[in-house]
C-alpha cells in the first residue's frame, strides 16, 4: 500500500499541470513488432518444425512533441511463416478460470503464479508510462509478465493467459491471447489511471524470472511449446496496434481508437533440407483368416524425420500393396493392404509389412492364425 500511495501522489503531481495544457493528446505514434527465433537444437529445417525459443517485443513510440502517450488497447502480431504454439496439457496443464481470472487477487503476484505454477509456458517484462505522461520520469520499467497455458478455443487454436504486475503501482492485470492462422491477438485491459504501455516483451519458454522482492521465481516449463521452421529466408514479422484512451477502472472508450501498422521486420535464417525417417509402423487387422482368403490390414506409417517422405509404398511379404503417397515430417498416414493368407490350419504365420520411400524403409510384423 505504501508504494501505491507514492504512485498516486506522483500521478497527481504530473497530471495536474497537463490539465492546463491544450492539445496534449498523443498523435503520430509509430509502432514496432519484432520476433527472434532460435532453434533449441541449433538447426532449422525447411520442412520440419523444431522446438524453438521465441522472443517477442511490441512497442509504441510517441513523438517527444506529444505530452501524452496513447495507451495500447490491442496488438495483433503476425508471426513468421511456419511458427506456432503447441500446448501439451500433460506437460503444462491448462490454467482454468477457477484458478486465475480477472476476479482473482491480481495484486498478489506470488499467489497468482502459485495458483497455476505448473501451467507456466513463458515469462516477460514491460514498461509503462504512468498516467499517460510522455516523460522519462514517468516511465516505469519494473512490470513482470508470466504466460500461462490457457488451452485451446472451440476451433482448436492455442490460448494464453498473460499476467502482468508492477511493484511500483501494486496493480496487476490479466491479458488474453489467442493464436489463429499465425496471428497472435492480445487484448490489453485498461491500466490503473489509464496509464500506457510503452512496450512488452515475451520470452517463450524463456529463462528463469526471479523477483524475490515480490515472491516470484518461475520459468516456462515446456521446452517444446514453440515450434518453428525456416521454409524460406528471411523470417518476417509485423503487427497491427489499436491505441486509445479509456475510463479507469471501467474501461469504456473516451476517444477514438487509432490503428497503427508496424513496418515489417525480418530475421535471416537457414533451413536445412533434412531427411525422411519412416518409423512407428503399426498394423491393425484380423487375428485369424481362413486359409486362402484375404485379410484386410490397416497399416499406419509415421514420418519421424525432418523432410517429406515421398511416394511411400507399403507392401507385405505375402503379397498385397498400397500407396501412401507423400508423408510430411511429423505426420502419419494409414493405408489398407489386402493380404492372402495361406498355411496349415491352426498355425500362426508372420505377415511382414514394409513401408518404403526411396532408400528409407520401416517394417512391422503381425501374427495371424490360419483358420
Amino acid at each position: 500500500m505504501k508504494s501505491l500511495k507514492k504512485y498516486v501522489a506522483f500521478a497527481i503531481a504530473i497530471v495536474v499541470p497537463l490539465a492546463l495544457v491544450a492539445n496534449a493528446n498523443a498523435a503520430n505514434e509509430t509502432v514496432t513488432a519484432t520476433t527472434n527465433l532460435t532453434a533449441k537444437g541449433g538447426k532449422f529445417y525447411k520442412q520440419a518444425q523444431v522446438a524453438s525459443e521465441l522472443k517477442l517485443r511490441a512497442e509504441v513510440n510517441t513523438p517527444s512533441s506529444s505530452l501524452k502517450v496513447n495507451p495500447m488497447k490491442n496488438v495483433k502480431v503476425t508471426f513468421p511463416n511456419g511458427m506456432t504454439f503447441k500446448p501439451n496439457n500433460s506437460k503444462t496443464p491448462v490454467c482454468p478460470d477457477s484458478k486465475l481470472s480477472v476476479s482473482s487477487n491480481l495484486s498478489d503476484p506470488s499467489g497468482v503464479v502459485s495458483s497455476c505454477s505448473k501451467s507456466v509456458v513463458g515469462t516477460g517484462t514491460a514498461a509503462i508510462f504512468l498516467a499517460k505522461v510522455n516523460q522519462p520520469t514517468a516511465l516505469i520499467g519494473d512490470p513482470i509478465l508470466v504466460v500461462f497455458n490457457a488451452g485451446k478455443n472451440n476451433s482448436g487454436q492455442p490460448k494464453l493467459k498473460i499476467y502482468g504486475y508492477s511493484k511500483t503501482t501494486n496493480v496487476g492485470i490479466l491479458m488474453d491471447g489467442t493464436l489463429k492462422a499465425g496471428v497472435l491477438n492480445i487484448a490489453v485491459p485498461v491500466l490503473s489511471n489509464d496509464s500506457a504501455v510503452k512496450y512488452f516483451e515475451l520470452d517463450l519458454p524463456g529463462g528463469s524470472l526471479k523477483r524475490p522482492d515480490i515472491g516470484v521465481n518461475t520459468r516456462g516449463l515446456d521446452p517444446n511449446y514453440v515450434q518453428a521452421k525456416c521454409a524460406s529466408s528471411p523470417l518476417k514479422t509485423n503487427g497491427v496496434f489499436e491505441l486509445g484512451e479509456r475510463t479507469y477502472p471501467g474501461g469504456s472508450d473516451i476517444g477514438p481508437t487509432t490503428t497503427v501498422v508496424s513496418p515489417e521486420t525480418t530475421q535471416p535464417c537457414t533451413g536445412l533440407a533434412g531427411k525422411a525417417k519412416l518409423g512407428g509402423v503399426k498394423v491393425k487387422g484380423p487375428n485369424a483368416v481362413k486359409n486362402g482368403r484375404k485379410g484386410v490390414f490397416k497399416v499406419t506409417v509415421r514420418n519421424n524425420g525432418t523432410a517429406t517422405a515421398k511416394k511411400v509404398i507399403v507392401t507385405s511379404n505375402r503379397g498385397g500393396k498400397a500407396k501412401a503417397g507423400n508423408i510430411a515430417p511429423g505426420k502419419a498416414k494409414t493405408v489398407k493392404v489386402k493380404v492372402k493368407i495361406r498355411g496349415k490350419k491352426g498355425k500362426k504365420i508372420a505377415v511382414k509389412f514394409t513401408a518404403k520411400s526411396g532408400k528409407v524403409k520401416a517394417r512391422a510384423t503381425k501374427k495371424v492364425r490360419v483358420k
